[in-house]
């Protein structure tokens, strides 16, 4: 999972957990079991495959590293046996071709370590009858072809991890939109009981904050989105208004409110904000215009989607 969708998916656990011992009020509400339902499907499923991402990049890279290091100890083996043999038989050519190290090794392109034990093992082939005394023999050369086999079969494995990665990328991406839309029509439900259920209500709404850590001074993030193509929407005028003060950013003239406009992209940053809970409201001709809550918290980023 990409960071944004870490910090997404901590909080449907945190909303998982706090949602659990209110099927009280929740079941009486319209469509919310149902949604609630394919949001805790989803959030299996997303579990599921995460841990697997996880376990097959690990796997692919443990598997290639341990099969280079084993064929760099022996080619370098080989480079000194062949290098013993070149230099009590006078052939300084092969003494050259077959001369390096394994810490050389180590320092070249994973690649290039096959070329090295190709090269070993290519010069010792047509002499192998020779190199008996060497330590190298008809057994050991096939024990060496069988491991540049090998490791030169595991280097094609990472871009077949990476395939794996897009296609469990895309899968992942999909999952979070359901999860978000089972979310949201469980957010409309939820607004029956505001007025009734104020304690539910307030903790209903804490518990779907995405909060990010470690990105600066920013205390809100947001992003606002067509409700019917998925689009981002431009010139959205959000205005955050505290509930029972002013939402007066840090730095800014004393107005009662905190406005801004979104991008091209659609998306809008506040870099300071007092901590509360905030009315926030969303304007653009065209559309109709729409009122949630959002509670920010002081050295936390509060991360905010809406569709439009």
């Amino acid at each position: 999972m990409t960071s944004p969708q870490e910090s997404r998916f901590s909080m449907y656990l945190t909303f998982k957990e706090y949602q659990a011992p209110y099927t009280a009020i929740t079941n009486a509400l319209p469509n919310y079991t149902a949604n609630s339902t394919i949001f805790l499907n989803t959030i299996l499923q997303i579990q599921a495959i995460s841990e697997q991402q996880k376990m097959s990049k690990k796997g692919i890279t443990a598997g290639k590293n341990s099969l280079k290091e084993s064929l760099i100890v022996t080619a370098a083996d080989y480079s000194r046996k062949l290098g013993a043999y070149a230099k009590f038989t006078n052939n300084a050519t092969l003494e050259q071709e077959v001369k390096f190290t394994a810490s050389k090794l180590k320092q070249v392109a994973d690649t290039a370590v096959k070329d090295y034990a190709q090269i070993v093992y290519d010069r010792a082939q047509p002499i192998v009858a020779s190199l008996a005394t060497y330590g190298i023999t008809a057994a050991t050369q096939t024990a060496l072809l069988a491991a540049i086999t090998a490791y030169n079969a595991s280097l094609g494995k990472p871009g077949a991890g990476r395939s794996e990665g897009t296609k469990t990328t895309k899968q992942l991406v999909a999952l979070f939109k359901t999860a978000d839309t089972a979310l949201a029509n469980m957010d409309t439900a939820v607004e029956i009981v505001r007025l009734t259920q104020v304690s539910f209500y307030n903790g209903y709404k804490s518990a779907r904050k995405v909060i990010e850590t470690g990105v600066g001074r920013l205390s809100v993030k947001g992003m606002v989105t067509d409700a019917n193509t998925g689009e981002p929407v431009k010139g959205v005028t959000v205005t955050f208004t505290l509930e029972g003060g002013l939402a007066k950013a840090k730095g800014a003239s004393s107005k009662p409110d905190v406005v801004k406009k979104t991008a091209d992209k659609g998306g809008f940053n506040i870099k300071s904000l007092p901590s509360g809970t905030y009315q926030v409201t969303l304007k653009k001709a065209g559309y109709a215009d729409q009122v949630i809550t959002v509670s920010v918290n002081d050295g936390e980023m509060t991360k905010l989607n809406v569709s439009f």
